[in-house]
């Protein structure tokens, strides 16, 4: 699998980073967010969804999505997604799978290979994934349920594991705002 995913990365121009380098590029709102994330890891690869307590980052939760890593397919699933993630796809996807919901899903060019790459990078890799391919949220004539159309920033993907391990769950963070 990790040959495979190597494989995959090497093949791919997505605007995109494994690694803490994106921390010298991103949003304050997505550096809240991965500081927040390293302090309840710890010394482990990574903390568990147990130990996210929403009301320590209340200003982050509108742009939280929370995606579960299933043992078939369709593989990933929206668990938890924020007011602002839901505005800027234009409906809400909680419960539905990651493919065909997710951000860009509006668009002519289709990005969901792209998209799952990233969450298979966070999984098999255990490692941060920040995603810098701006997109834009769809008009209000064509489906978003903002005023005026919104902007998808940069969007950082985090592992969640409740041993610590193995990945069973994805903290994303978009940074999403008006265009």
């Amino acid at each position: 699998m990790v040959e495979d995913l190597d494989g995959k990365i090497a093949r791919s121009d997505h605007p995109r980073m494994l690694g803490t380098g994106f921390l010298d590029i991103c949003s304050s709102r997505v550096k809240r967010a991965f500081g927040y994330w390293d302090g309840l890891r710890g010394s482990r690869i990574m903390p568990a969804r147990a130990d996210i307590d929403p009301l320590q980052i209340p200003d982050l939760l509108p742009f939280v999505v929370l995606t579960e890593v299933l043992q078939e397919p369709p593989w990933l699933r929206y668990r938890l997604v924020g007011t602002r993630q839901v505005q800027m796809r234009g409906f809400d996807p909680t419960g539905r799978a990651v493919a065909g919901n997710h951000i860009g899903h509006h668009l002519p060019s289709d990005t969901v290979d792209e998209v799952l790459l990233n969450y298979w990078i966070v999984i098999g890799k255990r490692c941060p994934v920040y995603d810098y391919n701006s997109v834009l949220g769809p008009t209000l004539d064509s489906g978003s349920l903002d005023i005026g159309q919104v902007r998808e920033r940069g969007t950082l993907l985090l592992p969640l594991g409740q041993d610590g391990e193995t990945v069973d769950m994805v903290f994303c963070i978009a940074d999403v705002d008006h265009a």
